[in-house]
């Protein structure tokens, strides 16, 4: 605007733009009289920009008096001639205009300013009160407001746009990835849902600007946060969003720390807004608590839509405020009501039976976890929720039926009456036998439901519950779904699972922590029913789940079976503690299993080898979609293995997502991607130069030369073309394909019908060849078997037999062309068309980019031939979304020789290109750091430690403070704590033979050498057996310190995320048993001297074997089971072994034998000088208090560290010479006359022939 047209001198225009900021559009600028104590006037100057309103001195240079935005307007009156009177949220703006045009203008400018900023609002809800007389100029405003069109919203409504308007009105930064997250990630997944949790790692303040952009966003109609403790400031800023905003129809605000005080001041804003949409509620796991309930209760009942889902879970809930909270749902149109986790204990709660007593539309109802009465609930609705109810949720309620008593008839009546209900889940509810007995025959005589799911887990069933079972489930139709888990039916499920076996309806069955009182020579017969039901022909089971019953290695039985298994797609075996032997039957089933799609395995206590098993069977396995990482026993195998564990997870997840490659195109995703990173990007390079030419036009606009008029109407013409553009890669890309009739169809149809044609040709086709390639099979067989084919009627008869057997279905083949090969086709088609439309917009819009900078350039020349400047448009970068410097021209003729249409090319992709990365975070820029987060994680000191860089980096200073400093050093973990396993022991099968018994005394004491140091004192059974069957000789001093050095600087990120190590990390554990020349060289060597020992205490006798592995043993013994070889096979020496030992001496200390009672190895030097300790040896025995030492029991033989896997006579075999796998040599000199401890022939370990 020029100062003549203004009113303002040109010097006094130029300073007002330098006050406001060079980057801020003005609409308006001109001369007012500012009303101050009585009628005195002084002369201002009023400018308006998009966003906000100024007010400024009339002296150079201006500055700004008062400024504020125009979303705190609260009212504007102009009553008095010419006078204008602005309240706004912080003070009162009196002005004198000229006359009343200039007010109405004024006014009609604010209006069209918010419309701009918020397209599709009427102003009057933003200037909330207008006041003008005569009326007439109001209804004029009005209907100038409702001609004007604004121009294109922008992406998600233009929330950007509006949301650098609220952060410039609440003087916060304005965020780019906010802008970036909103415009390209939101839009591409149109969603009208605004999650605050994709920004809780910003600062409250930007919370704040992005709630407020909803109060007049036309877009987003949901607003969620959950798991995060709400402020006061952001509490009250939902609120006001709450009382104003028409559009938003659902509130989550799930775990957030709400208390009743949020109940009545969310009730009170409810109440203030009688245009509100809001019909879905949210607010479960908070406070509210019956306070609260109270206030919500009248505000619910006025809601205008009329409430339709209320989720109020867990928020302290008691009868009292239920009732109260009911009385307001018959007055709305309520779907889904969850009230679950309250104490809805009694019957005092008339106004929700008689809500559920009405005819309602209710389809969720969750009183779960409540202690409801079932038979209450079920009672109320039978009179009024049998149409829409679907789902039934009553998990752990109350069945109030005492024994004697009749059961109430309702109980039965409402599920053979509810018409469509689908999912029941009375999990946790103790069923008597009569209850269940109701339940059932309820559903079998119900013929108006379909596929139910019904959940009765955790009912304490047991035998009568079983048997209920029995007479009833083999007769019901409409059960597709089952879970009878953790009912103890133990051995009763040998029968039952014959029963289910012949319902034809149950497709998914879920049995799982039904094994743990069942004997061991009943678990056989019901493992067998199992296999038996998923091996039936034409068996109707899709899924199983045998979850957390510790079945241990018998899980097997049931694995063996899997692998020609036709009917699962979906398994779940976890939490029963199968260990690698279970990994590696699961393993080879899969490797052949062809049907199976859900796997879940987690909790089976298997190691990195059982990993690489499962990886190496999914490599040749195509049809596992879904298998979750087994987390649990992962964690634990990154502390042993990580590289291996790492290794095998990777290829698990190659594996699955090579078998779950989706065929589907997200071809809608992909256009509103391409149209968040190229539209918005080209529009606003659309706008920088349309403005420009508009400049040089109103310079040009008193020309009187025809060529200067013929080359403005082509500039006209092109930045009409230029506003047209914004919409033209959606119409290129929704035009449809023309056919040769000339009618719109889209080519999908046509792809179809030449498809089902194809299939017809090709069902015929493969007919012959399949009746071809049985008489071609006749032949052979008449060759290979001529004497059995020259029977008479053979051949015919089997042609007849396989005539059935040589055709495949044209439905078949159309189905599969159809579902699979017309998806590709029709994907590959939409991606096409998308490619093509993107392609001619960008470059038709690139055409006009560059027609109209050459049009720049003619009117520019034409601007200097007059010698004349043009009136240059202030340039607004605020009301642009995105502020990227390279759309930026700072001159209108470009100093280089470079053409300017290549240059706004070229500025045009590399914004488009940058737009595709995302902008730095700003919780980067407030110092986040992770390893702060994770301090408060609980330390472990079996983390394996990451290694050192070789190079210190150039940001990192060369020699940091140590670590270990800050953290307490942790002390040396003894293998006697290392925790039991409820695992089967290594017992010989012929221990509990009877033995006579021993008459005679002791020839001799057994001798009792003395240690000569104290530090040597053996006191642990199982101290040296990790050395023994290590790998890897250390020193152990050295490695105790450097070991906890490392685990002390790590400590800090211990836990799950610590557990992954790189594959390059030096600590891993080699894979070469060769020892390091220096490490052959640690053997500690130490001799006992030989004294005299009293006489041993009497013998203890040897504990017994656990019933539950000896019942395995004996059970599969007598009826063969395929386990028997693995029970009667030698174990693994291992963390068993040593579980055992230290199990066995716990015992042994409660039976009162000293373990002192037990005589101790010689360890002479190996190379002589007996009695000597060398002083290295002293010195080290001296720091390490807690040494390993070797100590003999009858339970532990010193078995020599290359001893065969098993030899046919269970002789003493002498140590090898060769010992690189363990610390401590021991060897037995000949001067030593104690007696020598149990050998391997006292242990009497099974053979493995066997």
């Amino acid at each position: 605007m020029s100062g003549e047209e203004s009113g303002v001198p040109q010097d006094l225009l130029e300073s007002v733009q330098d006050a406001v900021g060079q980057q801020v559009k003005l609409c308006l600028v001109q001369k007012v009289n500012l009303e101050v104590k009585g009628d005195k006037l002084e002369s201002r100057i009023l400018a308006l920009a998009p966003h906000r309103v100024f007010l400024l001195s009339t002296r150079v240079p201006a500055k700004v008096d008062q400024s504020f935005s125009v979303f705190d307007i609260q009212s504007i009156n102009s009553v008095k001639q010419k006078q204008l009177l602005v309240d706004y949220d912080r003070g009162q703006l009196s002005l004198r205009l000229a006359s009343d045009q200039d007010t109405d203008d004024f006014i009609a400018l604010i209006g069209t300013n918010i419309q701009e900023i918020c397209p599709g609002i009427d102003p009057l809800r933003v200037i909330k009160k207008l006041v003008l007389k005569p009326v007439e100029r109001i209804t004029h405003l009005q209907t100038f407001w409702e001609n004007h069109s604004p121009a294109e919203a922008g992406p998600c409504g233009g929330f950007s746009r509006l949301y650098w308007c609220v952060c410039d009105q609440m003087g916060v930064p304005y965020r780019d990835e906010v802008q970036w997250d909103v415009d390209t990630i939101y839009l591409s997944q149109d969603t009208r849902e605004l999650c605050l949790q994709d920004f809780i790692h910003l600062d409250n303040r930007d919370l704040l600007a992005i709630t407020a952009a909803l109060e007049f966003n036309q877009w987003f109609i949901k607003l969620s946060i959950k798991d995060f403790k709400l402020t006061a400031d952001l509490c009250d800023q939902i609120f006001r969003v709450v009382s104003r905003s028409t559009r938003l129809e659902e509130l989550t605000l799930d775990n957030t720390g709400l208390k009743s005080d949020f109940a009545q001041r969310f009730a009170a804003a409810l109440s203030q807004n009688p245009n509100s949409a809001l019909n879905t509620i949210s607010l479960t796991n908070n406070c509210i608590e019956d306070k609260g309930v109270m206030f919500l209760s009248a505000a619910l009942s006025k809601l205008t839509p009329g409430l339709k889902q209320l989720d109020l879970s867990k928020n302290s809930l008691s009868a009292k405020g239920v009732n109260v909270l009911a009385q307001c749902f018959c007055s709305t149109s309520l779907t889904h009501l969850n009230l679950s986790g309250n104490t809805l204990r009694g019957e005092d709660m008339p106004h929700l039976w008689s809500f559920l007593s009405q005819p309602n539309h209710l389809h969720t109802l969750d009183l779960s976890n409540s202690e409801a009465s079932l038979d209450l609930v079920c009672s109320s609705l039978l009179r009024g929720s049998l149409k829409h109810l679907t789902v039934l949720n009553m998990s752990r309620s109350v069945f109030s039926y005492k024994r004697g008593k009749e059961l109430p008839s309702s109980f039965k009546q409402f599920f053979s009456s509810a018409s469509s209900l689908k999912n029941i889940c009375l999990s946790g509810t103790k069923l008597p036998a009569e209850g269940l007995k109701a339940l059932l025959l309820g559903l079998a005589c119900n013929s108006n439901l379909r596929d139910i799911a019904l959940d009765i887990s955790g009912c304490e069933l047991r035998s009568a519950g079983a048997q209920i079972l029995e007479g009833c489930i083999a007769e019901i139709p409409n059960i597709t779904s089952l879970d009878v888990s953790d009912n103890g039916l133990d051995s009763d499920l040998s029968t039952l699972l014959v029963w289910l076996g012949k319902n034809r309806s149950i497709k998914h069955l879920s049995i799982g922590r039904n094994f743990s009182n069942i004997k061991s020579k009943n678990l056989g017969q019901v493992l067998v029913s199992v296999v038996h039901m998923i091996q039936e022909e034409d068996s109707p089971l899709a899924s199983l789940s045998l979850a957390d019953s510790r079945l241990k290695a018998d899980l097997s039985v049931v694995l063996n079976a899997l692998g020609g298994n036709s009917s699962l797609t979906h398994l779940d075996i976890s939490g029963n503690n199968m260990g690698d032997f279970g990994a590696k039957m699961l393993a080879k089933a899969l490797q052949i299993n062809t049907k199976l799609r859900t796997l879940i395995w987690d909790r089976n206590s298997v190691s990195a080898q059982g990993l690489q098993d499962m990886a190496a069977a999914l490599e040749k396995n195509y049809t596992i979609r879904f298998m979750p990482v087994p987390i649990t026993d992962a964690a634990q195998a990154l502390k042993n293995s990580p590289e291996k564990t790492e290794d095998a997870l990777l290829k698990m997840e190659q594996y699955l997502l090579r078998n779950h490659e989706s065929r589907r195109y997200l071809q809608d995703q992909a256009f509103r991607l391409q149209q968040g990173f190229s539209t918005s990007t080209t529009q606003q390079m659309m706008s920088q130069v349309c403005v420009q030419v508009q400049d040089q036009l109103n310079s040009l606009r008193f020309s009187k030369s025809d060529r200067v008029q013929q080359d403005m109407k082509a500039a006209e013409s092109l930045m009409r073309d230029a506003k047209s553009s914004t919409t033209l890669l959606r119409s290129l890309y929704d035009q449809r394909s023309g056919v040769s009739d000339g009618s719109a169809g889209v080519c999908v149809q046509q792809v179809q019908e030449k498809l089902c044609s194809v299939a017809g040709e090709l069902s015929v086709l493969i007919d012959q060849q399949l009746q071809g390639l049985l008489v071609s099979m006749l032949d052979t067989a008449q060759s290979v078997c001529p004497h059995v084919m020259q029977q008479a009627c053979l051949r015919e008869d089997l042609l007849h037999a396989g005539e059935g057997r040589t055709s495949v279905s044209k439905a078949f083949i159309t189905s599969t062309l159809l579902e699979q090969s017309a998806f590709d086709i029709i994907n590959k088609i939409s991606e096409v068309k998308l490619s093509m439309a993107s392609c001619l917009s960008e470059y038709i819009t690139d055409e006009i980019l560059q027609s109209l900078s050459r049009s720049q350039h003619t009117l520019a020349g034409h601007l200097s031939r007059r010698g004349q400047q043009p009136l240059l448009h202030q340039d607004s970068q605020e009301t642009q979304v995105v502020d990227e410097t390279e759309m930026q021209t700072n001159n209108l003729i470009p100093a280089e020789p470079e053409p300017e249409p290549q240059r706004t090319h070229r500025a045009k992709r590399k914004s488009i290109h940058s737009r595709m990365f995302r902008p730095m975070s700003a919780a980067f820029e407030l110092d986040f750091d992770l390893s702060k987060v994770l301090e408060d994680v609980s330390l472990c000191v079996d983390d394996l430690p990451l290694p050192p860089p070789l190079t210190p980096s150039p940001s990192q200073p060369l020699s940091p403070p140590p670590v270990e400093a800050e953290l307490p050093q942790p002390e040396p973990v003894s293998f006697s704590d290392l925790p039991t396993r409820d695992t089967p022991t290594l017992q010989h099968i012929t221990k509990y033979r009877p033995r006579r018994t021993k008459k005679a005394k002791p020839s001799r004491a057994a001798c009792q050498p003395i240690s000569t140091d104290p530090a040597l004192e053996v006191d642990q059974v199982d101290e040296g057996v990790p050395e023994f069957y290590s790998k890897k000789v250390t020193n152990i001093a050295a490695k105790a310190s450097a070991a906890d050095a490392e685990k002390s600087r790590e400590s800090r990120l211990s836990g799950f995320f610590s557990l992954i190590k790189h594959r390059t990390s030096t600590k891993a554990t080699p894979t070469s048993p060769t020892p390091s020349p220096t490490a052959t060289t640690t053997t500690v060597s130490v001799t006992v001297t030989e004294t005299d020992a009293p006489p041993p205490e009497p013998a203890v006798n040897p504990e017994p074997v656990a019933p539950e592995v000896k019942g395995h043993v004996q059970e599969g013994v007598k009826r063969g089971s395929p386990l028997t070889g693995r029970q009667m096979g030698m174990q693994v020496l291992g963390n068993d072994l040593l579980a055992e030992m230290r199990a066995k001496q716990e015992k042994r200390k409660k039976a009162g034998v000293s373990p002192s009672a037990a005589s101790k190895a010689e360890a002479p030097d190996e190379g002589g000088d007996h009695g000597h300790v060398t002083p290295a040896v002293q010195k080290e025995a001296h720091d390490e208090p807690t040494a390993r030492k070797l100590k003999h029991t009858p339970e532990h033989t010193h078995a020599p560290a290359h001893a065969p896997a098993h030899t046919p006579e269970h002789t003493h075999t002498p140590a090898h010479t060769h010992t690189p796998a363990h610390t401590h040599t021991a060897e037995h000199t000949p001067s030593s006359r104690a007696p020598l401890q149990p050998s391997v022939r006292d242990v009497q370990l099974p053979r493995l022939h066997r």
